[in-house]
C-alpha cells in the first residue's frame, strides 16, 4: 500500500464528505437514482437468496465488496478529474451563457 501525504489525506477527507454525504443525499432525493438503487438492491438480494451454499454466498459478498471498493476508487479519479477539468468546463459552459458559481455554502 502506498503511503499518502498529508495533502492527499486532507483531499480524501474533503472528497469523502462531498461524495458520501452531500452527493449521496442529493442522489437519494432523485427519483431516478432512488429507483435504480432500489432495483439494484432487490436484484442482489434475490440473487443472494437463490444461492444454495455458504461458499456461493461468501463469494457473492466478496464480489460486492470488490465492486464497492473499485467504485470508490473510480469516484476518487472522477472527482479529481472534475477538479482538474473545472476551468475548461466553466469556459465551455460560458459559451452557452451558463455560469456556475463556486459558492456552495448557499446550496448545501
Amino acid at each position: 500500500m502506498v503511503e499518502k501525504t498529508a495533502v492527499e489525506r486532507a483531499f480524501i477527507g474533503l472528497m469523502e464528505e462531498r461524495i458520501h454525504q452531500v452527493a449521496r443525499e442529493k442522489a437519494m432525493n432523485d427519483p431516478e437514482y432512488a429507483s435504480a438503487d432500489g432495483r439494484k438492491s432487490s436484484i442482489f438480494e434475490r440473487l443472494r437468496d437463490s444461492l444454495t451454499t455458504e461458499k456461493q454466498r461468501s463469494l457473492l459478498d466478496d464480489l460486492e465488496g470488490a465492486w464497492t471498493y473499485a467504485g470508490g476508487l473510480m469516484q476518487e479519479f472522477a472527482y479529481r478529474q472534475g477538479i482538474e477539468d473545472s476551468p475548461m468546463i466553466h469556459n465551455e459552459l460560458k459559451k452557452f451563457g451558463i455560469s456556475v458559481t463556486n459558492d456552495h455554502s448557499k446550496r448545501d
